[in-house]
């Protein structure tokens, strides 16, 4: 915090505990982009901040769902960037129809030149392309097979013209041809996120205390190509299905153990430091569905 901002915080401050605290709801709110993760950022929007309680816009109805595994870290993040006695925000709920219409609306960005697409009919072969066409298909002795082979030759060389003109280019890993925004073909991308979901859980099993946007940010300093794959929920069910596989380990008796303990921090996102004989008997019983024998633990 630079002078002029502690000078800023210290007069309203003297204005009273309610004035601050409408203060510090507007700093959330103009500060969010800085405050959360730009993952966060793009999909949640910060309405108002009433009685300990942040209430968002979140318009993707996915994401909606998924807000409940961001919640702590959204609200750790506001309470570590501005400490009180009392923390700022305790709680996050959706915010209502009423509250969103009377947030301050952005400016609308300026209008973008739309460019005329190329259109597959307006793709023309050239002499050598349609002579080595006939050339293959003349492998072919039966007539109409041949030609059925010499046309479907011909379509798919327009086809490939047509997408190389329209920004299209070769996989990562194979000679497919890829759409201008992708890296990887239908086929490898399956294997790309395999990987990727190994090591984000490679990622969380060593260190389970990360929040999502941390572990997003060193899974993508390692795989910067997946950045359109590596969701903040993609992180989250790489979490779940490591504590999942965790819990199924876990046996009566052992609420000390190894397992015990990553099950906890990666359900808590806390470091082994913080973590208390309270913290662990209430995850555990949490987490009481993949556990064997998880009645005794109550």
């Amino acid at each position: 915090m630079n002078g002029f901002n502690r000078l800023l915080h210290e007069h309203m401050r003297s204005q009273g505990e309610a004035t601050y605290k409408k203060f510090l709801a507007c700093e959330v709110i103009s500060h969010w982009k800085e405050i959360v993760d730009e993952s966060i950022s793009s999909q949640v929007k910060p309405v108002t901040i009433e009685r300990g309680v942040l209430f968002v816009d979140v318009k993707n109805s996915a994401f909606r769902d998924q807000l409940k595994f961001f919640a702590e870290e959204i609200i750790d993040a506001i309470n570590e960037t501005f400490r009180q006695k009392e923390p700022l925000v305790k709680k996050i709920r959706l915010a209502s129809p009423f509250q969103i219409a009377n947030m301050p609306q952005e400016k609308n960005p300026p209008a973008q030149v739309v460019e005329e697409e190329l259109k597959l009919e307006d793709v023309t072969l050239t002499e050598e392309e349609k002579i080595f066409c006939e050339r293959q298909a003349e492998k072919i002795s039966e007539p109409k097979l041949r030609q059925s082979f010499l046309e479907m030759l011909l379509s798919n060389t327009r086809l490939k013209k047509f997408r190389l003109a329209s920004g299209w280019h070769k996989c990562k890993d194979c000679e497919s041809l890829c759409p201008p925004k992708e890296i990887f073909c239908e086929v490898c991308i399956v294997k790309a996120r395999e990987e990727m979901f190994k090591a984000l859980s490679k990622i969380l099993f060593d260190a389970p205390w990360l929040k999502a946007w941390d572990a997003q940010k060193i899974l993508l300093e390692r795989m910067p190509y997946m950045k359109n794959e590596c969701s903040l929920d993609v992180v989250e069910s790489a979490r779940s299905s490591l504590i999942q596989r965790i819990a199924s380990r876990i046996r009566f008796g052992d609420e000390k153990s190894p397992d015990v303990l990553k099950a906890v921090m990666l359900r808590k996102r806390l470091p082994p430091e913080q973590l208390t004989p309270a913290i662990i008997k209430r995850t555990l019983f949490e987490l009481q569905a993949n556990i064997p024998e998880a009645r005794r633990f109550r």
